[in-house]
């Protein structure tokens, strides 16, 4: 039941999206002048959607963890905000190795930051620096977290060539 948990919260993506018909979202116009969606796909397990994704940037090009960037999820299931935390920590402690206890920090913040989800739910997460991100939560502002090498460990979830369903991370950042 706990691999069911991991892969159902914010952890698998799947299926492409259409690029050309999304529009960036509030907050992501925000905080760039020119917003470009460098890729988006949609998550689904056993056939049932649980959030599309859609990864934006300052311009279009080749996507990299060093630049700012903005991961918007717009969720289809309801997911409680302890179950998104506990999954974030231990997609971490499965790419990094260690313990869930050595994020129990990180993940008593994205407790406090984000509420429980429901279909339609817009979390947007904005990679402000290596150790800064922002999350707004239908286009309100959450919080910001300060946390060690947080833009990489937290986006990696579903960008990185490491994520758990990697066809979608290429989809994603558009490699």
């Amino acid at each position: 039941m706990k691999k069911l948990a991991i892969n159902t919260s914010a952890i698998v993506l799947g299926a492409s999206v259409s690029l050309a018909a999304q529009n960036p979202p509030p907050e992501v116009s925000r905080h760039f002048s020119t917003p470009e969606l460098q890729g988006a796909a949609t998550t689904r397990a056993w056939g049932i959607k649980l959030f599309d994704a859609s990864l934006w940037q300052e311009t279009a090009g080749r996507f990299s963890f060093n630049q700012k960037f903005a991961l918007t999820l717009i969720y289809s299931q309801r997911f409680s905000k302890e179950r998104i935390a506990d999954n974030t920590v231990s997609e971490i402690v499965r790419v990094e190795g260690g313990s869930e206890d050595d994020h129990k920090s990180l993940r008593q913040k994205l407790v406090n930051c984000i509420p429980d989800v429901r279909n339609g739910f817009r979390i947007t997460g904005v990679a402000e620096s290596a150790s800064r991100v922002s999350l707004y939560v239908q286009g309100r502002k959450g919080c910001t977290i300060d946390y060690p090498n947080l833009r990489e460990r937290f986006f990696s979830i579903w960008l990185a060539p490491t994520s758990r369903d990697r066809r979608a991370a290429k989809r994603l950042t558009g490699v």
